[in-house]
């Protein structure tokens, strides 16, 4: 487990740790009218991107990964987009072990997410403080003329991943199920249930799509990850067939195609851990 989540845990460490001055983690980006992308600056403490829907008397945040330092700005980006509370966070995913992450939330905030990452949270240290709302397999927000639908693709990212999508603006969060011209961490993931999830999404034809990491696009965006994902996956895969260790296939793995994304190197090893222990115990 910890050669697993080493650069994972040394990642969010380092976002966990106080920065001098007081630069901006995320860059505030319109997606549709009154829905707002705010996406995770490189560098900053916010370790992934996040959505803000304008409602008609509230605010929703959706995202996850969310430390005190970062809630507290998009609670103060909010407040200059509209004088709203923010009243509901969708939390879509939780890594277990991470005591400081996805337990500070504005004051009186219902927190909406799967059971699964009401398992992951439960099993830390840290008490949870907010009134919640724990849904199976779908839910749905209507709040005046705005519906906003919640899937849980139970396995995919990690155990739970919950995909926010607004059938009227044709606008889909995925969070970390697609990261967008960046690699992200992988360790925690269930490879081919991941891929399949890929597809369904992209099949869902959205025109704004906002990822857990990088810029909007659209379905185009999740194609060209997922395209990514099967060949990493493959490369694994072929390692595994061969009979290497994980030491050997970590030392001769090789994707050259992607090797310049950001993100690759630094997660490489532990996603590699990631996907062989996964595929290898099916």
């Amino acid at each position: 487990m910890k050669h697993l989540c080493g650069m994972f845990v040394l990642f969010l460490v380092v976002l966990a740790t106080p920065r001098s001055g007081r630069a901006a983690n995320f860059q505030i980006k319109k997606a549709a009218e009154g829905v707002y992308a705010a996406l995770a600056v490189p560098g900053g403490e916010a370790a992934s991107n996040a959505l803000i829907i304008v409602a008609d008397d509230e605010v929703i945040i959706a995202g996850a990964h969310f430390v005190a330092a970062t809630m507290k700005e998009l609670t103060e980006d909010v407040a200059k987009i509209t004088p709203l509370p923010i009243k509901h966070v969708i939390l879509t995913h939780h890594h277990k072990g991470f005591n400081y992450i996805d337990f500070d939330f504005p004051p009186g905030a219902e927190v909406i997410m799967s059971w699964q990452t009401w398992q992951a949270l439960k099993s830390e240290y840290r008490e949870f403080k907010h009134d919640m709302l724990l849904f199976d397999r779908a839910v749905t927000i209507q709040r005046g003329g705005l519906t906003i639908t919640l899937n849980n693709t139970e396995l995919g990212h990690t155990e739970g991943d919950v995909v926010v999508y607004i059938p009227s603006k044709s606008l889909l969060f995925t969070s970390d199920l697609f990261f967008n011209g960046v690699v992200g961490y992988m360790g925690d993931g269930h490879m081919r249930d991941w891929i399949i999830n890929l597809e369904v999404l992209e099949g869902l034809g959205a025109r704004v799509v906002v990822p857990g990491l990088g810029g909007i696009t659209d379905g185009t965006g999740i194609k060209r990850f997922r395209l990514f994902f099967k060949d990493f996956m493959t490369e694994v895969l072929r390692h595994i067939e061969k009979g290497d260790t994980l030491k050997q296939t970590i030392k001769n793995f090789h994707l050259q195609q992607y090797e310049s994304l950001p993100g690759y190197r630094t997660f490489l090893d532990a996603n590699i851990a990631g996907a062989y222990n996964d595929l290898k115990d099916q």
